[in-house]
């Protein structure tokens, strides 16, 4: 892993995920993109409204703006709880696209603070962590607070006995035989796997990553993303590994995602890895 990248707008929430970033950066000699995107004021105007001198506001207000915010990147990345560590700010704005800007920089994982959606504007338009995760290129770690030193010890990995994660797919971050021991199958209502079949899929699938000790636990709940968080919060996991087939458009819409789900709700950080 040789680069983070780190969306921000400026807030505490997001100063979360920067902290954690910088912690991973020191353990892997890494380096972190600061990235922020500026809102470009699109005002609808009445025909004949944009005279040279309302075009030559909107551009200074812009470069104003613009400037006010770059200090303020400098002045976070000067905080001595970053020293030693190699951050790089990016400014983009809003008509370059988030996700594009982010892809942009071919980070090798994306770190970023989320308080997740709920309600109908979960399932109306979801958040932003939603949106980057279901189009970036890369893993992405999401933040729900603050995490004093990221140095997960109690990691839960999901499996839900898709082929595809037998093969070959780097972790970000150390998570192999030493760090990822812990696995967690949910059966709902409709699941008719039987546990024989289940735990033989393990089997085969702990041989693919390497992985020589493990324990699996297969639990019900009406819901997947309902029994993760559950036992997530029994056995106070302090990072949840799972994936994502990024589904978007009308597939997306009606079947929803998992990993959408426990980002949404989980209050321990989350690994989302595409697969």
């Amino acid at each position: 892993m040789k680069k983070i990248l780190v969306p921000t707008d400026l807030s505490p929430l997001a100063t979360n995920a920067l902290d954690v970033a910088a912690d991973l950066a020191r353990t892997h000699q890494a380096e972190i993109i600061l990235l922020h995107t500026m809102l470009y004021p699109l005002v609808v105007q009445p025909t004949g409204a944009y005279t040279p001198e309302y075009v030559t506001l909107m551009a200074e207000s812009y470069e104003t703006a613009y400037q006010e915010v770059e200090e303020a990147l400098r002045k976070q990345v000067a905080d001595p709880n970053y020293a030693g560590v190699r951050i790089e700010i990016k400014l983009t704005n809003n008509l370059d696209g988030l996700v594009r800007s982010i892809n942009d920089q071919s980070p090798d994982l994306i770190v970023l603070a989320s308080e997740g959606a709920s309600g109908l504007m979960e399932w109306l338009e979801g958040s932003n962590a939603e949106h980057i995760v279901r189009h970036a290129n890369c893993p992405v770690l999401v933040i729900k607070q603050p995490v004093k030193h990221f140095q997960p010890q109690n990691i839960l990995g999901v499996i839900d006995m898709d082929d595809k994660l037998k093969t070959f797919h780097p972790y970000p971050f150390q998570l192999t035989d030493q760090g990822l021991q812990q696995f967690v199958y949910v059966l709902t209502p409709t699941d008719s796997r039987q546990p024989e079949g289940i735990r033989e899929w393990m089997n085969e699938f702990a041989l693919a990553k390497g992985i020589a000790h493990y324990n699996l636990a297969i639990c019900r709940a009406p819901t997947v993303s309902e029994g993760i968080l559950a036992y997530a919060e029994e056995i106070k996991a302090d990072l949840i590994v799972l994936y994502t087939h990024g589904y978007t458009g009308l597939r997306h819409w009606i079947q929803g995602s998992v990993a959408e789900d426990v980002l949404n709700h989980s209050v321990c950080p989350v690994l989302i890895m595409r697969v």
